[in-house]
């Protein structure tokens, strides 16, 4: 189920440095059997690159989206970039993996979706969680009819000058990690949710706000409500509901590469532990890109727009910047 190793061979082309990149995606795309043959910075040359992309030739944005021999670009870049150089590389007919939120505001998202259609190339938002095995495992458990879900993720406060907390880049814990809480409920219900409350508490020291709490509902019943916080200790957790029964991921976006997971038919005490095998979901992700973009699939971004969405609407209610 989640082999997705082809013969298929891809140059990626990187833009910009960010640590993701350097310390998830370059990797995966390494031990998936594929070269990073170009970088793109924005002051070429001024430093080294890390040992990580080997050999790869600096450049700059748009000679890298412009270069013949690369079949693939990935966005990293701060979140107010995803959409302008995504468009940029599909003009160009290069496949795209895209960071998320891949937009900050809808129009955004229907600019990107037009060039997409217009393009020979495939773009693929790299929400690396929908490759875990973990996911699909609580996609197919039985417990009955979804009820609700709850679905915690927070962290530290960051340096004042980080991108996640700059407003005019699409910081904030809202787009940063608000967007896995809204797409676990898009991966168990089906449809377009409503948001039924928001409120955010926002910082007196940095732009963005420190806390946002938020309950969805999905056409069926199914809720979700969400905390998302760039304030606080590490936490990640999520925990579905169902008429039957319910289930707890330990770690439903960071999972360590051996993780684990808890289910019940109902009770209160701790449930049944179900281990997964290990792997890497960055990998895996990396692997349905080129899969997918081998087979010629269109791009999808049903949950793009259901997150996006979502997200805008939220912000509103909870009177934040829109």
């Amino acid at each position: 189920m989640f082999n997705y190793l082809t013969n298929y061979f891809m140059n990626f082309g990187i833009l910009g440095e960010a640590k993701i990149a350097r310390e998830h995606v370059v990797p995966a795309i390494l031990n998936a059997g594929h070269k990073v043959t170009h970088v793109g910075r924005r002051n070429p040359g001024q430093a080294a690159l890390p040992e990580i992309y080997g050999n790869a030739i600096e450049t700059d944005y748009e000679t890298l989206i412009n270069e013949p021999s690369v079949d693939a670009i990935y966005n990293p870049l701060p979140n107010h970039l995803h959409v302008p150089y995504s468009i940029e590389a599909l003009k160009a007919n290069k496949h795209v993996l895209c960071e998320k939120p891949v937009a900050l505001n809808l129009d955004e998202l229907s600019q990107l979706e037009n060039t997409a259609k217009d393009s020979k190339a495939f773009f693929y938002e790299a929400f690396m969680v929908r490759s875990h095995p973990q996911w699909h495992w609580l996609k197919n458990l039985d417990i009955g009819k979804y009820q609700s879900s709850h679905f915690i993720f927070s962290y530290p406060q960051q340096p004042l000058g980080n991108v996640r907390n700059l407003i005019k880049y699409g910081g904030g814990p809202l787009f940063d990690i608000g967007c896995y809480a809204i797409l676990s409920g898009c991966m168990l219900f089906e449809g377009d949710p409503k948001v039924l409350s928001a409120v955010a508490v926002k910082s007196d020291e940095y732009e963005i706000e420190k806390q946002v709490d938020a309950t969805l509902r999905w056409p069926n019943g199914e809720t979700l409500s969400m905390t998302v916080s760039a304030n606080a200790a590490l936490c990640q957790a999520f925990t579905v509901l169902g008429s039957n029964g319910w289930a707890k991921l330990n770690v439903p976006v960071n999972p360590p590469e051996k993780t684990y997971a808890y289910w019940s038919n109902g009770g209160l005490e701790k449930g049944t532990k179900v281990e997964f095998p290990a792997c890497n979901h960055y990998q895996l992700m990396v692997e349905e890109f080129v899969s997918r973009s081998e087979s010629g699939h269109d791009s999808d971004f049903l949950f793009s727009r259901i997150v996006t969405k979502a997200i805008n609407d939220i912000q509103k209610i909870a009177g934040l910047t829109v």
